[in-house]
C-alpha cells in the first residue's frame, strides 16, 4: 500500500481512506486483505472494477487525443 500512495504522490492513510470509502460506495471489497495487511490482492469484483476503469480511462485518453493512463499499462 505504501508504494501504490508513494507511486500517486499521496500518503498511505490517505489511499486507505480513498479505498474505504470506495468499497463502501461500491458495497464490496475490492481488496482481499491477509491477516497482518502486507500481501494483497483484487478479489474478482475487484479485478472487474478496475477492467471497467481501465476500459473508461483508455477511451478517455483515446478521446482526448492523448496516451493511455500509465497505472493501467501492462
Amino acid at each position: 500500500m505504501r508504494e501504490a500512495a508513494q507511486a500517486l504522490g499521496i500518503n498511505q492513510p490517505t489511499l486507505v481512506i480513498q479505498i474505504n470509502r470506495l468499497e463502501k460506495d461500491l458495497g464490496q471489497p475490492l481488496l482481499e486483505r491477509a491477516e497482518r495487511g502486507r500481501t494483497m490482492r483484487l478479489t474478482p469484483f475487484g479485478k472487474r472494477v478496475a477492467a471497467a476503469a481501465k476500459t473508461i480511462l483508455e477511451k478517455e485518453s483515446y478521446d482526448a487525443g492523448g496516451d493511455s493512463s500509465p497505472w493501467f499499462r501492462q
